[in-house]
């Protein structure tokens, strides 16, 4: 049951009709055919987005057979009540900065902007139930439901406002002090079945007001790859409500390439560094007010 003072219908009567969603939503890709997120699309609009924004980051011009898959999937899109733009950036922009491209053109039409990785499978009515969410709490800027894996275990997707120490203790030490560490960045002593007010969230599905991401103006693109989510929900923190809301799911096939591949290890720590000197090396000026059950 929703924690105390949280709104959620629970009727399917209830909730937003999917024709009236005012949402916008986008994903950036790299190296991945469309064919792949077909049935993600597929449930997106089915969902209610109104207009979906896929921006590919992928390096070169886009092969032939995929700008016919491009053409014949807008035309669908469009088949169906709703409209798709597909922007080939010619190059790796970044996540956020491919994000940005999507967010400039979304927030001033649509009430509200879903920021969505390739990897999601969304749950039964998942857009619909935090549309009504968010219409029914106004004071909350940014929200996301609970994070399973296809395995069906909870992803512990809220996060502390992270410090050089969370992660150098579980290099030095990973098995005992790291994983205190770890545990404690992840808010794991936290019911992850109850609501929660939280500093940052997971930027694999943020569900945002577009309001909060104008005067934000998305993520800043100093973030290649890797804290750029950290960054951006801390922020918008200082405008609204961050909302944990497992009432809904998702799920994620999460991936940590940075693990395998040096290059992607050498970006991660280049973004954590620049995100403590942005919010703090030992103690993070995102963390100064104190977390607690929503409301």
């Amino acid at each position: 049951m929703p924690g105390r003072g949280v709104r959620i219908n629970t009727s399917r009567r209830e909730l937003t009709s999917r024709r009236e969603l005012s949402l916008g939503a986008s994903i950036v890709l790299y190296e991945t055919p469309l064919e792949r997120i077909d049935p993600l699309l597929t449930q997106l609009q089915a969902g209610g987005v109104a207009q979906l924004y896929i921006i590919d980051n992928t390096p070169g011009p886009p092969a032939a057979d995929a700008a016919e898959a491009a053409a014949r999937l807008v035309e669908r899109f469009a088949a169906r009540g709703s409209a798709l733009e597909l922007h080939y950036a010619g190059k790796n922009l970044g996540y956020g900065r491919g994000h940005n491209i999507a967010i400039e053109r979304s927030t001033p039409k649509y009430k509200y902007h879903l920021i969505c990785n390739p990897d999601i499978t969304l749950g039964e009515d998942t857009l619909a139930v935090l549309y009504d969410f968010m219409e029914s709490n106004p004071d909350v800027g940014l929200c996301m439901p609970k994070l399973v894996g296809p395995d069906g275990e909870t992803h512990f997707c809220c996060r502390r406002s992270p410090v050089a120490l969370d992660y150098l203790s579980q290099l030095l030490m990973p098995g005992s002090w790291g994983r205190r560490r770890k545990d404690s960045l992840e808010m794991r002593s936290r019911d992850y079945d109850q609501s929660m007010e939280v500093p940052c969230l997971s930027g694999c599905f943020m569900f945002f007001r577009s309001e909060i991401l104008r005067r934000l103006g998305g993520f800043d693109e100093r973030f290649f790859l890797y804290f750029e989510d950290l960054d951006l929900s801390a922020r918008a923190r200082r405008l609204g409500k961050n909302v944990y809301f497992p009432y809904t799911w998702v799920v994620h096939e999460r991936q940590s390439g940075h693990r395998n591949s040096w290059q992607l290890k050498a970006r991660f720590a280049a973004s954590a560094c620049r995100y403590f000197a942005k919010w703090g090396w030992v103690s993070s000026s995102a963390d100064k007010d104190d977390c607690a059950s929503h409301p």
